[in-house]
C-alpha cells in the first residue's frame, strides 16, 4: 500500500511539474495583455506646493486653493485651473504640466482676506509656496 501511494505522489508531482514548467516565462518577456500603452508614459510635471498660515504663524487648514494657467499659457483659449483644500496641516500640493509658464494661485477662507500670487516655473521643477492669510477688518 504504502508503494503504490508513493508512486501516485510521485506521479502528481511530475505533473504539476510539467504544467508549471509550461507557463515559465523567459525574463523580460511580456504575459499576454500586458503590452504597455505609449499614452500611459509617465509624463514630466512641475510639483507646488504650498503652506497656509494665519497671520500669527499657525496653520491653517481648510483653505480653498485654486491654481490657475491663465489663457494662453497653457496653448488654448481656455483658463486650465485645480481647485483643492488645504489639509489639517495647512498644506497642499498640485501637479502641474511641466514647462515654462505662470501659474496663479488664489487662496480664501471665510473670515479671512483673498490673498493671489503668480508662481513662475521653468521645467519639471518643485516649488513651494508660503500663504499668509490675513483676517478680513471687523467693522464696528
Amino acid at each position: 500500500m504504502e508503494l503504490s501511494r508513493s508512486k501516485s505522489l510521485k506521479s502528481c508531482a511530475a505533473v504539476v511539474l510539467a504544467a508549471l514548467t509550461c507557463f515559465v516565462w523567459a525574463p523580460g518577456t511580456a504575459l499576454p495583455g500586458d503590452e504597455k500603452d505609449e499614452s500611459k508614459k509617465e509624463q514630466p510635471f512641475a510639483l507646488l506646493k504650498g503652506s497656509c498660515f494665519d497671520q500669527r504663524g499657525f496653520s491653517l487648514p481648510g483653505v480653498a486653493i485654486q491654481v490657475s494657467l491663465p489663457p494662453g499659457e497653457n496653448g488654448k483659449k481656455k483658463k486650465k485651473r485645480w481647485r483643492m483644500q488645504s489639509d489639517r496641516r495647512g498644506e497642499f500640493a498640485v501637479r502641474l504640466p511641466a514647462g515654462e509658464r505662470t501659474v496663479v494661485v488664489t487662496a480664501s477662507k471665510k473670515g479671512y482676506r483673498k490673498t493671489e500670487e503668480s508662481i513662475r516655473f521653468y521645467a519639471d521643477e518643485l516649488q513651494h509656496i508660503v500663504i499668509q492669510m490675513k483676517p478680513v477688518a471687523k467693522s464696528k
